[in-house]
């Protein structure tokens, strides 16, 4: 089952979401982009990527080099 952490829209009927979920016995944190379809539904994408839970740390450090890089902290 899917938990959704959090979730932002990227642009016109399309958004970002971080979730976590169990996949074949493994924790496994997903960041994916997903769009709308006409009646409302959203649907997942291939663009984005999944971890195992103990990377996550990681990808914080990432992210967190991201924003000095483009100067937002």
């Amino acid at each position: 089952m899917e938990k959704v952490a959090y979730e932002f829209e990227k642009g016109n009927k399309e958004l970002v979401r971080a979730s976590v979920s169990d996949f074949a016995g493994s924790r496994r944190a997903d960041v994916r982009i997903y769009f709308q379809t006409d009646d409302g539904a959203w649907h997942p994408t291939k663009r984005g990527v999944s971890i195992s839970a103990e990377m996550v740390g990681e990808l914080k450090q990432a992210v967190d080099k991201l924003e000095k890089v483009v100067g937002l902290n």
